[in-house]
């Protein structure tokens, strides 16, 4: 029930209720009496309300118990009515109960929506659709983020090294086909996922780059990232473009110490210079 519920719209579900009350009025006006007709009515309202305040499993009780009544009361009761006519007013309270939940949990699912629009703005902000990494705004305040903490507390021996891989030709393969350039990129970003650290930041900031913040304590490991900053290019590189057309990846990487003065800004254009003379064999087939 909690995945049908999603599936009739707030809008819909209000049409689909003042329909059906409509329809049956219409109906009932000429097969039963007055005072059935303001039963049904009755049984049309107790089944919105029912809806209205319960829970799926409140909606579920309701409609079993309302079946089992109307079946003990129309067929072991002397009660002359039409055949179809009984197996409607045995069935009404359920049928209006559940659209009467939907339209409720439509209403709290929007009500949530609207409370969320500040969350939603940020996540919006910091996350980009297509790779579903951090923007190039996240980047900006987690670049800050450590560099604060490095420069308050020296005695940790913290450092940060900054990856770029970017792809080259971008422009070339956008032109062919920007369908195929959003898959190459969104596959690019879930591989770099997986081959990066789980400890790493993960970003793409535009035009085919992709930022890794990785936080250190001391130089030790330098050499080790380096190793993996170029297993990254080289596997990220076997990714063709349109499946049959090589890529060629470029990359990055500044080890940024206590002392470091360099904003975000100055990082990527460091990055940039330093991937622009980042020697590659791999060209467009």
């Amino acid at each position: 029930m909690n995945k049908l519920r999603f599936r009739i719209h707030l809008e819909f579900g209000v049409i689909l209720l003042m329909a059906l009350d409509l329809l049956q009025n219409l109906i009932l006006y000429n097969y039963v009496d007055r005072q059935t007709f303001y039963y049904a009515n009755i049984l049309v309202f107790l089944g919105i309300v029912f809806g209205m305040m319960g829970t799926s499993l409140f909606v579920v009780i309701v409609s079993l118990m309302m079946i089992a009544i109307g079946i003990f009361t129309l067929y072991f009761f002397p009660i002359v009515m039409i055949d179809w006519l009984k197996i409607y007013f045995i069935f009404i309270v359920p049928a209006f109960t559940v659209l009467g939940y939907f339209i409720k949990t439509d209403i709290f699912l929007r009500k949530q929506v609207i409370s969320s629009r500040k969350d939603m703005a940020t996540y919006l902000k910091n996350t980009d659709a297509l790779t579903q990494l951090g923007t190039l705004t996240k980047f900006n305040e987690s670049y800050q983020r450590f560099v604060e903490t490095i420069e308050l507390r020296p005695k940790l021996d913290r450092c940060l090294a900054v990856s770029l891989f970017y792809i080259d030709y971008l422009d070339q393969y956008r032109y062919q086909s920007e369908t195929k350039t959003n898959e190459l990129i969104k596959i690019l970003a879930d591989d770099l996922e997986t081959i990066r650290l789980p400890e790493e930041q993960l970003f793409y900031v535009g035009d085919g780059a992709f930022v890794v913040l990785t936080p250190l304590v001391g130089t030790e490991n330098i050499d080790q990232l380096r190793e993996l900053t170029q297993i990254t290019k080289t596997q990220l590189s076997l990714i063709p473009f349109d499946g049959n057309q090589d890529i060629t990846l470029r990359s990055g990487l500044i080890v940024l110490e206590r002392d470091s003065q360099l904003t975000a800004e100055q990082v990527l254009s460091r990055l940039n210079r330093q991937a622009e003379t980042d020697l590659s064999e791999e060209y467009i087939v």
